[in-house]
């Protein structure tokens, strides 16, 4: 229930950004993703569970973020890579508030050197732990 709590979650904030959502693993980007800005979840993995009939669970976090990219010059893939940074900070400050999260803790990101996809876009690549109760 709470990894697709999680799920849920993150597909609403994402789409209320603007983001088309996609979640999968990594190998299915490029037949997948149809339209751009795109947020990739990879499916979350259960990290560890304390408590039994209640407690909290957490999960690793792996949240991509794209832009169409194949024409931007050097200067403006800089440009959006440092608004996709923005974007993410903001999409796990919203996953905090939600209600069954307890944390984000750990937020990493890094921007990608080559395309996730045949598409030529410019990515983030969001990770984190995600704490959640039950």
């Amino acid at each position: 229930m709470n990894r697709t709590y999680l799920i849920n979650a993150i597909d609403s904030i994402a789409t209320a950004d603007g983001y088309s959502f996609y979640t999968d693993g990594e190998e299915r980007m490029s037949e997948q993703i149809k339209s751009y800005p795109a947020a990739w979840l990879q499916p979350p993995k259960f990290q560890q569970m304390e408590g039994r009939k209640h407690g909290k669970v957490t999960y690793d976090v792996t949240l991509h973020v794209m832009e169409a990219g194949a024409k931007l010059s050097p200067a403006e893939r800089q440009q959006t890579w440092s608004r996709l940074e923005d974007e993410l900070i903001e999409i796990f400050s919203k996953l905090s508030d939600a209600t069954l999260v307890i944390a984000v803790e750990d937020l990493k990101i890094r921007h990608t050197s080559s395309t996730l996809t045949t598409h030529g876009e410019v990515a983030a690549t969001a990770t984190a732990e995600v704490v959640t109760f039950f």
